[in-house]
Formats: C-alpha cells, sequence, structure tokens
C-alpha cells in the first residue's frame, strides 16, 4: 500500500472512530484532574491495551492471550503467553470472557479485553484512586496498515481518552517502532496527522503536555538488535514531529550514552536524542536485584541524567516489578522475581535518590512478560496444567498502591522536610558507638565516641546539662565537655556482659537492666544497689533477653521480653501485674505506658508500632500499611512528645534494609502526618562530625534510642 492510500485509510476510520465516540474535553464526575501541563513531577504507567477476545467485536481472536499459530489460536491449556492472570474479582459479568483454564475447584477461569470501554474505564479509576498520574498508550506501528488492527487501536484510544477524562489522569500516545521494515516509520507521522487534525487527540483536556507543547512518545530508536529501519528515518520522524508544535519524548536503550551493548554506536544516536524534548532509556531486564538496580542507577542513571541536564532534555527512568516470560517464549518462569514489591521500590527510591522528578512505570497491564502493576491473582487457574506466576501472596493492588506512593515522591511528598530555622528542636540520639545531640537543622552539634563504648540503647539529657546513657559494658555519666563524672560498669565476664537500658529516677537514682544477669537494678549515686529484681528467665541469648525496662509513675516496671515476645510489668517485688503477649513476628523493643493506661510498643521485625489497652486490646497501630512516603523500616527508640506526637527511629544497620533506607527517624502525630524527617545524609554530609563504626569505616545506620530535649523525660 503506498502511503497515499494508508493516509487515505487512516482518515476514513479516524472519521469513522469520531463519529462513534466523541472528542472528550472535560471531567464530567468531578474528580480533580491531574496537571497536564508538564511531565515534571508524574509518575507514568505504560498502557498496552492490546487484549482482545473473540465475543468482544474487534474480530481479533484472542490477541496476546494466546499465541496465533497454536491450535488455531485457541485460549487454553497448551496456548498461554502471558505469566501472570488478572484479577477480575471486579469486573462485571459483561467485562469478563471465558478461557480453556480452570481453577482447582473446577470453576472456569475469565479474563478481559481491552476492547471493552468498561474495563478500560475502570483501569483509569484504578489509577485515579492509587494517584497514578497517567498512562503512555502503546500504539504499535507496525499494525497501522491493516484495518482490522487499526480500527482496534482507535477503539481502544477513545477509550482512554474518555477514561482519563472521567478519571482526572493525563494520557499521551506512544509510538513503538518494533516489526517496522526498512521505509516505513514514515508512517508514525501520517498517523500522528491524523490523531492531531481529525480525532484532535491533542485538544482533550488531560492530553498530557511538557514545555507547552502536546507531548508524544517514539520507543525503539538506537537498539542494536538489528532493527531494519533506520537511524536518519527516526531522526527524520522527530524533526516532522517537532516541526508540528509538538514535544518528543524518545525510548532509547540503556546504554545509549557509551553505544555499547543494547545501544548501536552511532554518532547519530545522540544527535537524534539532542533534537527531542525528553529520554527514556529502557531499563527491563538490564538487572534482576535491587542492589543490582542500585548500581545501574549510580553507574548509568546518573551520568545519563547529568548528560541529559547539561543538554537541556529531561530524563525519564524506567522501573518495573518483576519479569516473566515463560509461556511466551519459554524462558524461565519468574525470571526476575519480585521480592515482594522490594525490587520495584528499590527502583523508586533509586531514581528519587539520584535526583529525578519523572518516573516511567512498564507497564500498567502487561501480563504477557509479567511486568503488570495493575490487580492480578495469587490464585491463577492452574487445575488443568497452567503456569503462572503471582504476586507471592500480596493484595492484588499492592503495587498499584507503590506506584501511587511513588508518584508522591516524584512531586517531593517523601523528600525532607525543611526545618524552619525558628526550630529549636534538638534531639539527643543514641546510636551504635556513641551518642549525638542534634539542632533543629538536624545538624551534628555534639558527638560522644569513645573506646569501649558500644550498642547505646538508651541516652538521656539531664537537667544539670550531662548525659546519661547505657552501653553493652554498663552506664556512664558525661559533662557536655565529655568528661565521666559517674560510671557504672558490670563485672567482666563473659557471656554475663549486656547493659540494654537505662533510665534516670526522680530520686536521682538510676534503673539499670542487667541482661546477663538477668536484674533489675536501682543504683545510687555511690553506685550502691539499692534495690534488685531478678527478673524471670529471658532465654539463653543474652543479646536477645531484653531489650527496655521502665518505671512508671504508679513504681511498676515494664520490660519488654524481646525472644520471648512479651511485655511484662512488675511490682517492686518482682510480682507480676499484667502482660501482653505479642504474635510470633513480634519482637518489642520497649514499652512505654501512656497517660491514659495504655502502652505504647515498636515491634522490631513486625515493621510496627501498636498501642494497647488494660484488656489487651490493640487501640492504634503504626505500620508498613500506611503512606508514610517512605518505609517502616525498623522502629526501634521511640519517644512520646508532650503533645502526643510520636518521635521515632527507624534504623538498623545490620538489618537486611538497614543501609539503604534514608529516613533515619522522623516525628508523627496520631493521625498519622510526618511533620520532619532526619535523613541518611544528615549524618554524612561534609562539614558535619563524621558518625562511624569503627570496625567497618562505613557511616552509621544504627541508631537506638531518641529523645527531643526540653520534653519530660519521664515520658519517653
Amino acid at each position: 500500500m503506498n502511503r497515499s492510500a494508508l493516509r487515505n485509510m487512516m482518515l476514513l476510520v479516524g472519521l469513522m472512530a469520531c463519529l462513534v465516540q466523541p472528542v472528550a474535553a472535560q471531567n464530567d464526575k468531578g474528580a480533580k484532574p491531574v496537571d497536564p501541563e508538564t511531565l515534571t513531577g508524574k509518575v507514568m504507567v505504560g498502557y498496552q491495551g492490546w487484549f482482545n477476545c473473540p465475543e468482544d467485536g474487534a474480530e481479533l481472536g484472542w490477541k496476546h492471550w494466546a499465541h496465533p499459530s497454536i491450535s488455531h489460536g485457541i485460549f487454553g491449556p497448551g496456548n498461554v503467553s502471558v505469566d501472570l492472570w488478572p484479577d477480575v474479582s471486579e469486573l462485571d459479568a459483561d467485562e469478563r470472557y471465558a478461557t480453556g483454564f480452570r481453577h482447582e475447584d473446577g470453576s472456569r477461569a475469565d479474563v478481559f479485553s481491552s476492547a471493552n470501554r468498561k474495563t478500560v474505564m475502570r483501569h483509569f479509576r484504578w489509577m485515579q484512586e492509587y494517584g497514578i498520574d497517567g498512562a503512555f498508550l502503546q500504539r504499535f506501528a507496525s499494525g497501522l496498515s491493516y484495518q482490522t488492527t487499526l480500527r482496534n487501536k482507535n477503539r481502544v484510544l477513545n477509550h482512554v481518552r474518555e477514561g482519563a477524562r472521567e478519571s482526572g489522569r493525563t494520557f499521551a500516545v506512544m509510538y513503538d517502532l518494533s516489526g517496522l521494515q526498512k521505509g516505513e516509520v514514515e508512517r508514525v507521522f501520517d498517523d500522528w496527522t491524523e490523531l492531531r487534525e481529525i480525532q484532535r487527540v491533542a485538544e482533550d483536556a488531560q492530553y498530557q503536555r511538557h514545555n507547552g507543547k502536546p507531548l508524544v512518545a517514539v520507543w525503539g530508536i538506537g537498539f542494536s538488535d538489528n532493527r531494519p529501519y533506520s537511524l536518519q528515518e527516526c531522526f527524520d520522524l522527530v524533526k516532522l514531529l517537532k516541526g508540528n508544535g509538538c514535544a518528543v519524548m524518545l525510548g532509547v536503550p540503556s546504554y545509549w550514552r557509551e553505544g555499547t551493548r543494547d545501544a548501536v554506536d552511532d554518532p547519530l544516536l545522540k544527535e537524534i536524542i539532542k533534537a527531542a524534548d525528553v529520554i527514556s532509556p529502557w531499563s527491563v531486564g538490564r538487572y534482576r536485584s535491587p542492589r543490582e538496580a542500585d548500581r545501574h542507577a549510580e553507574r548509568v542513571w546518573q551520568p545519563d541524567r547529568l548528560w541529559c541536564e547539561e543538554a537541556g532534555l529531561d530524563f525519564l527512568p524506567v522501573a518495573f516489578p518483576g519479569f516473566s516470560w515463560h509461556n511466551l517464549h519459554g524462558g524461565e518462569l519468574n525470571q526476575i522475581p519480585r521480592r515482594k514489591g522490594d525490587f520495584f521500590w528499590s527502583q523508586i527510591k533509586a531514581a528519587e535518590h539520584i535526583g529525578c522528578e519523572m518516573l516511567y512505570i512498564a507497564m500498567f497491564d502487561e501480563v504477557d512478560e509479567a511486568t503488570a502493576i495493575f490487580k492480578c491473582t495469587n490464585r491463577p487457574p492452574t487445575g488443568n496444567g497452567g503456569k503462572f506466576i503471582t504476586y507471592e501472596g500480596l493484595p492484588s493492588d499492592h503495587y498499584l498502591k507503590l506506584a501511587g506512593k511513588a508518584s508522591r515522591l516524584m512531586k517531593g511528598a517523601g523528600k525532607t522536610v525543611p526545618v524552619k530555622k525558628e526550630d529549636d528542636r534538638r534531639l539527643l540520639i543514641g546510636y551504635g558507638e556513641g551518642v549525638l545531640e542534634l539542632n533543629g537543622q538536624n545538624d551534628i552539634v555534639w558527638h560522644y565516641q569513645e573506646p569501649g563504648i558500644e550498642t547505646v540503647y538508651d541516652a538521656w539529657k539531664l537537667p544539670n546539662g550531662n548525659v546519661l546513657f547505657a552501653h553493652r559494658f554498663g552506664v556512664r555519666e558525661v559533662t557536655p565537655d565529655k568528661k565521666t563524672v559517674w560510671d557504672y560498669k558490670i563485672p567482666p565476664i563473659k557471656g554475663k556482659q549486656e547493659i540494654n537500658s537505662c533510665q534516670p529516677l526522680p530520686d536521682g537514682k538510676v534503673l539499670i537492666l542487667d541482661c546477663g544477669n538477668q536484674k533489675l537494678l536501682e543504683v545510687d549515686r555511690q553506685q550502691k544497689v539499692t534495690h534488685s529484681i531478678d527478673l524471670p528467665d529471658g532465654g539463653k541469648n543474652v543479646h536477645n533477653r531484653y531489650m527496655q525496662a521502665r518505671k512508671t509513675p504508679q513504681g511498676t516496671y515494664l520490660i519488654s521480653y524481646r525472644d520471648n515476645r512479651v511485655i511484662l510489668e512488675l511490682d517492686k517485688d518482682g510480682k507480676e501485674v499484667w502482660r501482653y503477649d505479642l504474635k510470633e513476628k513480634d519482637r518489642p523493643f520497649t514499652a512505654i505506658r501512656l497517660a491514659n493506661g495504655r502502652t505504647l510498643i515498636p515491634c522490631i521485625t513486625s515493621y510496627q508500632i501498636i498501642e494497647v489497652d488494660p484488656d489487651g486490646k490493640i487501640t492504634w497501630i503504626l505500620d508498613k500499611r500506611d503512606d508514610l512516603g517512605f518505609e517502616l523500616l525498623y522502629p526501634v527508640g521511640v519517644q512520646v512528645r508532650k503533645n502526643g506526637n510520636l518521635v521515632v527511629i527507624n534504623s538498623d544497620y545490620h538489618h537486611r534494609k538497614g543501609m539503604d533506607n534514608d529516613v533515619q527517624a522522623f516525628e508523627i502525630t496520631r493521625d498519622k502526618r510526618v511533620l520532619w524527617k532526619l535523613m541518611k545524609t544528615d549524618l554524612e554530609e561534609d562539614g558535619k562530625v563524621p558518625v562511624v563504626e569503627r570496625g567497618t569505616k562505613m557511616p552509621s545506620h544504627h541508631l537506638l534510642s531518641i529523645q527531643v530535649l526540653g520534653e519530660p523525660a519521664g515520658l519517653k
């Protein structure tokens, strides 16, 4: 077909599409629309929209569900091309299409069609519900010359336009050049001309714009996989789109800058890139673990971003949740594991860490290569031979939630909260090998670190300005100029040296938790033990027996048992008066008796802080399900402020993610609003006192206790 004939066909199909579906121009349902004027600050998903079923009216059969060349393209056991199974439980009956697969109970397994208006509208409502900004609708150029496929593409496009309008999301067209032959790239501009001039797609209120112009994406330029079309054709296309008044985004190989691995080594590629507005290097499959993703961000994304900055371009990295194409191409099932979202989130955090201001998620609905983030089931149909991966038991909307968190992160919701200069808050923090004092701008203004000091689980600023702290081998009081004025030590007996807690008492004595000897001691200023309680057995592991002890205003003692997973309240004679048994995965760090009689318990291994009443009922909880804008990783030391807010340590260097979490401490209100954060960089920046673990020479991310100075010490 020559170019003129192709253009005439496109115009005819486009006119028919406009008659069927009017151009959407405003938000009828009143949803607060996403600002379409810039890509900056946005998280966009790739929306394939390429799934068809025999009864959806598109006349394309089981497109992208099954291999068309096997068993006459019938979708069932022996003929499947997807590795994830969509969760269709929310879909209406007229959105579900029966397949040849069966569940374990014998019931039929259904899927969806992208040609179904209700389903596409539902997908965009999900984007709205979870805070995803918008979608790049994939438009494969290789299918533009066939009337049936073109008609279906326009049908899906109109669903997307309506879905974006109703949900207040943005959308843009992304042309994929894969499959084009030599001389065929020009058909992309013909199609875009039809979309813009006849269907007026760029006039939609929610069409994504950038730099004041409608954004068009072109994917597949510069790859080293011997594509038949040429770089010159691609360059001509970019110039045509720019001449049409468009901003252009290019999907390029990961190693475009170096011209190696997946990229061609041709100087013309960089000339094409310089002519665009945004570049988005394809990273799917380029790394397989959070550590590799971090390394890729540091060694590839960061130099790319700086190159783009110098060239006046915007940089759009790609994050993906995992990868598997066993049923599509016969590869390994679950080839790049999702790690329950850790892999996906590591890329998001890496992008934020290197200063990226926008993000592309691949993909929203791609179950073929198992990169989907929309709702998928943990119970795929395996009753008659199907092999699929799952979301590893996570809720079906887990990745939608992560994508929404990513959007807030890109907008700055997860970045360091600026501290006002008039904020006179000061913090005292005990960490792995010392004690820090920080001012309201999170600058380290005092630092105590001496040989023989390990694991400072408790630290207190006393009314006289001295600092009292517990360490593994004793309890010490030092002056502001770091002179020792009181030093209680336990005998150096192997297996008996472990002090995890101290508390200054109103009468001047100090409460000391001696984990090695399983005793609770009250010690006076002459280091005489004036009261001693033999504690119920805490287990064989000295380090993990008990974490902290507190004397309540009523004269009782709260003891947190780590390995035994229990909070005990003892009277002065050591008799149990109250207990709270935690769940199997809970390990308490401390227990704080509140003024209302309830008890606050941070649990370090289940990543939560709970409040329980005297009857053991949980009355408040903060956990990983709460959207804080960062990950609640390892809550250890907690202080309850006079206003009821919690100040929380969120740090532990030997936890598997401890070296990666950016937020080391934070203050949060009871309605879960984060007021400020202490960042990892606050402890590492040049010009500040270096905080290092002596054994590793690594920056310490092992904060343990916290006190807001000036607050009543008894509330800690």
